[in-house]
């Protein structure tokens, strides 16, 4: 039973979390006094990203100290006291409720996954099972219209008309067994298939590439990792790949 309820009262401790969070006014006209003045700085740096061309030495200072002015603010905004107090007990707000709502999903989906699975075998099973019943009657099936079609058969080369023994060989040739359908029971749980990939023989599929081309397409390259392992091996070189160094 405490594993039921456990959700519930974490449901009730965040509620009172969420509750609690407040911004009295003195902390919010700080707020407003720290943060107004770069607010007001803003529409300024963006006409100057926008316009300015750096094109001279004069232009170059210029855009080194706004650079450094906009640096500043960055670092006034993302030091501030009061707002990393504020932003990292939201983060955890959202953390603590994101948290809950895996405590009630993760089971719940836990539960309906293992109980699907063994619908899934159950249906599987009767799908068989209606296979092998539909190949057993359809099996009577043919033999029956063999034996209709033998005996027919054997008539026609008893007859001395021609035109009779043509007749029955006729009502022989158009003995055809029925299409014996057997349906396996209908489970009420939604079910889908899907393709997935059993296993890759590597070596395989890049030979393949060489020939045709399009299965390049299935291939994602690293370029994260490569890079990387650039800077750390700044002697390295791999086949194919042009690495450059940028300036940021």
């Amino acid at each position: 039973m405490s594993e039921v309820l456990t959700p519930v009262v974490e449901l009730e401790a965040a509620i009172e979390q969420t509750n609690a969070i407040s911004v009295p006014n003195p902390v919010r006209v700080a707020l407003v006094a720290d943060l107004g003045p770069i607010a007001s700085r803003l529409a300024g740096y963006q006409r100057t990203a926008e316009d300015i061309a750096v094109t001279t030495e004069d232009a170059e200072k210029v855009a080194s100290t706004v650079c450094a002015e906009i640096a500043a603010d960055i670092a006034a905004v993302k030091g501030h006291e009061v707002l990393s107090k504020i932003t990292d007990g939201l983060h955890k707000l959202h953390r603590r409720f994101t948290g809950l709502r895996d405590a009630f999903v993760a089971p719940l989906e836990a539960s309906r996954k293992q109980i699907k699975g063994k619908v899934i075998v159950w249906q599987q099973a009767e799908q068989e099972k209606a296979q092998k019943e539909q190949a057993r009657l359809q099996a009577i099936a043919d033999e029956k219209a063999r034996k209709e079609r033998e005996r027919l058969e054997k008539e026609a080369a008893k007859l001395k008309t021609p035109e009779k023994k043509e007749e029955r060989l006729q009502a022989a040739a158009e003995v055809v067994a029925p299409t014996i359908v057997v349906q396996a029971p209908k489970s009420g749980v939604r079910m889908q298939k899907r393709w997935a990939v059993k296993s890759v023989d590597l070596k395989a599929f890049l030979e393949a590439t060489i020939k045709d081309g399009t299965l390049l397409g299935y291939i994602t390259i690293d370029t994260n990792k490569m890079v990387r392992s650039k800077a750390a091996n700044t002697l390295l070189d791999i086949p194919g790949v042009v690495f450059e160094q940028k300036t940021v």
